[in-house]
């Protein structure tokens, strides 16, 4: 099973940890070992340090799927600047729309270019790591703020058990740094596109890290690090998948149909949930769409027939 499958299974079970009360398993655990290494490392930098070790082991563990992740994304970046072009066109389409119909025919291309080269809207994008660890923050967080002996930590002057703007800001730019670092070598058109993009995980990164305590800020902070090193990886490796995917990446040109809205789709079917939503949604939309638009074509024949009625009779007269 892919990662990215996981993701309904896992926020399933997070609701039922949540329902049950049990979401904070780990707390035990997570105080003994840091209480350990309170002692053993010794120090007042200690029980951060042990978070610091705690989270390059989860990372370790993590690794292959992220870099699995990182790389997934990377082919569909690829695949998106040969296809590059055609949303070029789309795009001048949408801006040159004058009416509703001309503007819902560009949206509804865009997404069939997309679908019709089985590329993803998101860029490979998924939260499934981030789900995994969410058992992590939370008995992270509650080891923290419930012993009597952890609460009172510090890393290097910064409080542990209190927010720490300071951890949440560089928890933000290293997250900043690595979008950045992923859109080498991409092609300027195509960063326009993804602009938007780079900003969402840092910024939830801030939020998450800015009302919670120290502790938490620290383990994304030491996992921003790693993330970077991940990506240094990608980076170097991109030249390689380019020319994987330019091999094996059959362009599909679609644009000119998609946008007089005479495509015949030869896409699969779509497999995951949220795909068959989208599909569905955007199916949805073009119904009413059309519905509307017969409407408004009876309202048009209407007034004309009404308008020449009126005028026959003025001649009459």
């Amino acid at each position: 099973m892919k990662i990215k499958h996981l993701t309904p299974i896992l926020v399933i079970i997070l609701i039922g940890l949540m329902v049950t009360g049990n979401i904070n398993f780990l707390e035990g655990p997570l105080t003994d070992f840091m209480k350990w290494a309170q002692h053993s490392i010794g120090g007042v930098n200690a029980v951060g340090w042990s978070i610091v070790m705690l989270t390059f082991f989860v990372r370790l563990v993590l690794m292959p799927f992220m870099v699995k992740q990182q790389h997934s994304a990377t082919v569909q970046q690829e695949k998106m600047r040969l296809l590059q072009p055609q949303l070029t066109k789309v795009q001048e389409a949408q801006k040159n729309a004058t009416t509703q119909d001309e503007q819902m025919k560009a949206s509804q291309a865009m997404m069939a270019i997309y679908r019709e080269n089985n590329v993803s809207m998101f860029g490979g994008m998924n939260f499934s790591i981030i789900l995994i660890q969410w058992p992590i923050f939370a008995g992270l967080y509650q080891a923290i703020q419930h012993s009597d002996e952890l609460a009172h930590a510090s890393f290097y002057g910064i409080s542990l058990a209190d927010k720490s703007p300071l951890l949440a800001i560089f928890t933000a730019l290293v997250y900043f740094l690595q979008s950045y670092l992923s859109m080498i070598g991409i092609p300027e058109e195509q960063k326009k596109t993804m602009r938007s993009m780079m900003y969402i995980m840092p910024l939830m990164m801030l939020f998450m890290t800015w009302f919670t305590n120290g502790g938490i800020a620290l383990y994304f902070s030491a996992g921003a690090i790693v993330m970077i090193i991940q990506q240094i990886i990608i980076t170097m490796w991109r030249p390689r998948i380019r020319n994987g995917v330019i091999n094996s990446f059959e362009v599909k040109d679609v644009v000119d149909e998609a946008l007089a809205g005479t495509l015949v789709s030869s896409a699969p079917e779509p497999q995951g949930a949220f795909a068959k939503a989208m599909q569905n949604a955007q199916a949805a939309a073009q119904e009413q769409q059309e519905e509307q638009g017969q409407s408004e074509a009876e309202m048009r024949e209407a007034n004309r027939a009404r308008n020449a009625e009126k005028k026959n009779h003025k001649d009459s007269k």
